[in-house]
């Protein structure tokens, strides 16, 4: 091949490149749907988003104050927005929970439903509660008697309050898992749900809920033993708990 044809080549290969992210694609599921009601403007999707999908504009019913607006071609269809949601609380007192920001596919009132209801349903001494992420290792595997699984479109979808609501709902315990650091298929999915986790970004976890009832074990596809192994040493570490729990009420002084 002569050194003109490998530039040609060379050429149109660097063209399809910058035309592609251009082109027309298929949404692989609804993308993220504001409510205008429930949104304060507070910007946390729209500082979240990894993909620049959100856009703040005047809010047409409260003066002075914001509205968010997702971008359809942009939107990734992840979730991070609705974990970043302050209005993403379970523990807000309504039968049907409607939030600023929310997934069509995966609505936070549907997932508090379903935690509520795998929860209820647990038995054992070592109750525990798993969100886990479609992209990262299958967490169903893992569901038994004592063990609730709820799978995520993403880690960066869970708001922090879910792991309070969990365990003040009978959880022992609540382990989070998803895609490693700089694996995750949605950018910062992973990192932001560690920062909100740990109390370094809004929203965060209140200070309130017990480090000691809370696991973080990220596990790509393949790492499905490991995982395993981090449930395992987690129930272990449960089971001591309780029996501390048990051997210091035993000792208290009786009034």
């Amino acid at each position: 091949t002569s050194p003109a044809a490998l530039w040609a080549i060379a050429g149109a290969l660097t063209l399809l490149l910058l035309v592609l992210p251009l082109l027309p694609h298929p949404k692989q599921a609804p993308v993220a749907v504001v409510n205008p009601p429930n949104c304060n403007g507070c910007r946390r999707c729209f500082v979240d988003c990894p993909y620049g999908a959100i856009a703040m504009q005047p809010h047409p019913d409260k003066p002075g104050h914001e509205l968010a607006r997702v971008i359809p071609e942009l939107c990734a269809s992840c979730g991070i927005c609705a974990g970043a949601c302050p209005s993403s609380t379970p523990f807000r007192s309504v039968d049907a929970l409607v939030t600023g920001i929310d997934m069509p596919r995966q609505p936070i009132g549907a997932l508090r439903q379903e935690m509520e209801r795998k929860i209820a349903a647990l038995t054992g001494t070592s109750k525990i509660a798993v969100f886990g992420c479609e992209c990262a290792a299958d967490v169903h595997g893992l569901e038994r008697a004592d063990t609730a699984v709820l799978n995520l479109m993403c880690s960066g979808l869970l708001p922090p309050s879910f792991v309070e609501y969990a365990l003040r709902g009978g959880a022992d315990g609540v382990l989070v898992t998803g895609c490693r650091e700089g694996s995750c298929a949605y950018r910062f999915g992973t990192r932001w749900t560690e920062e909100r986790l740990s109390r370094q970004r809004e929203p965060h976890l209140r200070p309130a809920v017990p480090a000691e009832r809370l696991r973080i074990a990220w596990a790509d596809v393949h790492e499905m033993s490991q995982l395993k192994a981090a449930l395992g040493d987690f129930r272990d570490h449960l089971q001591t708990l309780r029996a501390d729990e048990k051997r210091l009420r035993a000792y208290a002084p009786r009034r």
